[in-house]
């Protein structure tokens, strides 16, 4: 009997994480202790699907980190520009917990793996490899997970083993971004290249929603550009675009092609999330648009942003018109306040589609990283070394996909011109905010579109951004909890 409803549970969690489009029923409880036993590497699997399901939260349309990270950047605004996060006049009550509580939820849970896999016995090399790599997917979980926390709050606790008593996570206190960034997030995605599988490895065959070496070399790269240590970003992505040491990855042959179901786990992904319909984990990222357009198309289902018209304004501006028809629909709707009520295409089937399955939910998969996003960190990453004329390739290499003109071998490429590649390739992809704030170009980008009537957008603002509200205030109920947990200054 107990074998039985192990196997069951196997095969649950192995649908919930991996899919299967025969799979209709419920999923079961997902708790991931330190005192479950487990026999086998596919019960250990149980365990691993745990961890990777808290994904579905940190990276959910509404309320999660994608709702807060878009609507903090220039590229989400609400619909009459007054929300708190968007116009950077936060409160305590605007601290975005659930970012801080899925997060950590997912730590907690790699930490308990973890220590399951450092004391499980395996009986072959087969069953060393595996359970190696499982430990690399818990290293590579657990240093997203820090990276998103460091990213939206700064100085956070730093947790990297399961306390034997609950209360003895009190009183740790909030440890400096340098120190988690040189002590959990640079090591845990180092050792993660290490043990992950490559992608497209037989081991990974069914199971393709696991990180691999490549996901992990992104995230490395991506650490290494947050501390601005360029060099050492380089070279990572060095091993990934021109060494080709983690496999062969390359770009879909457009925008659309790139979030199709169909096309999931292609050769541009490096990490997504997995959504199933199926499984019981429908996406409902279609759903992300107002009132007014949403009765119009027919799905009556509210917004959690807007697309601002300084994006739309950007972008036509630059004649970036294929990378702005594939990632925006105008939402226009005739006699409404405003009129353009535009809505991310990503991640979402087209009009007639949402209404199909406005109930459903879709099968749209969330990309956390990707080969674009990488070309254009590589190209970044020679400009700020000095090699602007051998990062020009690389940037031209997203924009001829896009059928945007080429820019020319002499172009006076700068960190401007990177972060505009970036926002028309990559918005709406949780991406742009952090940009902003990694080059230092937050404050004076943001303020100036506040400050900036651009097409229907209005409510604009008369001062620039306080830079403290660049992060995030920490939970109240975190410190309530915990009296050594400073609120962030400026709260």
């Amino acid at each position: 009997m107990y074998k039985n409803k192990i196997n069951i549970l196997i095969l649950l969690f192995t649908v919930l994480l991996f899919g299967c489009d025969d799979f209709l029923d419920k999923q079961p409880e997902d708790k991931l202790s330190p005192d479950v036993y487990y026999n086998n590497v596919d019960e250990l699997k149980t365990g691993l699907a745990g961890c990777y399901k808290v994904l579905q939260e940190v990276y959910d349309y509404d309320g999660g980190m994608y709702e807060n990270i878009e609507m903090a950047s220039d590229d989400g605004k609400d619909r009459y520009m007054v929300d708190a996060i968007h116009t950077f006049k936060k409160t305590n009550a605007n601290s975005a917990s659930r970012v801080w509580q899925d997060n950590y939820l997912m730590i907690y849970r790699c930490n308990v793996l973890l220590g399951i896999l450092d004391s499980y016995i395996s009986e072959d090399n087969a069953e060393i490899l595996e359970v190696d790599a499982m430990k690399g997917e818990c290293y590579f979980l657990r240093g997203l997970a820090y990276m998103n926390l460091v990213r939206t709050y700064g100085d956070v606790p730093k947790v990297v083993s399961v306390f034997g008593d609950p209360s003895d996570a009190f009183g740790i206190g909030r440890t400096q971004v340098s120190e988690i960034y040189s002590d959990i997030i640079i090591p845990d995605f180092t050792k993660a290249v290490a043990m992950c599988f490559e992608k497209g490895a037989s081991q990974l065959s069914g199971e393709e929603a696991r990180a691999h070496k490549g996901s992990a070399l992104m995230g490395l790269a991506k650490a290494q550009m947050e501390i601005r240590d360029y060099s050492a970003a380089e070279a990572t992505l060095k091993r990934m675009i021109v060494d080709k040491e983690v496999g062969e990855y390359g770009l879909m042959d457009n925008l659309t092609e790139v979030f199709d179901p169909a096309n999931k786990f292609g050769k541009e992904s490096l990490f997504e999330v997995n959504f199933n319909v199926a499984a019981g984990q429908p996406s409902w990222y279609f759903r992300n648009m107002t009132n007014d357009i949403s009765y119009v198309i027919g799905t009556t289902y509210t917004n959690v942003f807007m697309v601002t018209h300084d994006y739309l304004q950007e972008l036509h501006d630059a004649g970036d018109f294929e990378r702005l028809d594939l990632s925006v629909d105008s939402g226009y709707v005739e006699g409404a306040t405003p009129e353009y009520q535009a809505f991310p295409k990503k991640m979402a089937p087209d009009r007639a589609g949402r209404v199909a399955v406005k109930d459903l939910g879709t099968d749209y998969n969330f990309i956390v990283f990707r080969y674009a996003d990488a070309l254009l960190m590589y190209a970044e990453c020679l400009m700020n070394n000095g090699k602007t004329s051998d990062a020009i390739p690389y940037v031209n290499m997203v924009r001829e996909r896009s059928n945007a003109t080429p820019l020319a071998a002499d172009f006076n490429l700068d960190i401007y011109r990177i972060l505009h590649e970036r926002r028309a390739e990559l918005a709406f992809e949780c991406h742009r905010f952090w940009d902003l704030k990694r080059t230092g170009k937050a404050v004076e980008i943001i303020s100036e579109a506040l400050m900036t009537v651009t097409g229907e957008d209005y409510g604009q603002e008369d001062q620039p951004i306080e830079p403290y509200q660049l992060l995030f205030p920490i939970p109240t109920a975190e410190i309530q909890k915990d009296q050594t947990l400073p609120q962030n200054a400026g709260y």
